[in-house]
């Protein structure tokens, strides 16, 4: 835990990732450190992942009656959600991050629901899409 940024009181968060934040290198590579918290097999309901030629990442739209499977980052900073953000562009409107309920499932069968957030197609990215 010595390289874990995570201080006592810090305002912790947890992430449904189901593209390349899902792969632990990436993750890493844009929080700037090891991520120190839990990986739980996910998913999400009443979105659907989308894959197009027209852009090369993974995104998600609502979509009722669908679900999109992922990995629940437990345990994240407000400082790591930061980096986040501008990995994920937020700023300029390719994603959007947005407080979702998961089902997450840990050493069990029992599912859990927890709250978390995730990335979603911004205006910007259905924007170039589109065009």
């Amino acid at each position: 835990m010595d390289n874990c940024p995570l201080q006592c009181g810090s305002s912790i968060r947890h992430l449904f990732a189901y593209g390349s934040l899902a792969d632990p290198r990436r993750l890493d590579d844009v929080l700037g450190h090891g991520h120190c918290g839990e990986r739980l097999r996910a998913r999400l309901d009443g979105f659907e992942r989308i894959t197009t030629a027209a852009y090369p990442f993974p995104y998600i739209v609502a979509a009722h009656g669908r679900s999109v499977d992922g990995v629940l980052l437990m345990d994240l900073s407000s400082d790591d959600l930061e980096a986040l953000d501008r990995y994920e562009e937020t700023d300029q409107g390719m994603y959007q991050r947005q407080s979702v309920e998961v089902e997450a499932w840990g050493c069990g069968s029992q599912t859990l629901r927890l709250q978390a957030h995730t990335y979603v197609a911004g205006a910007a990215l259905m924007t170039s899409i589109n065009r």
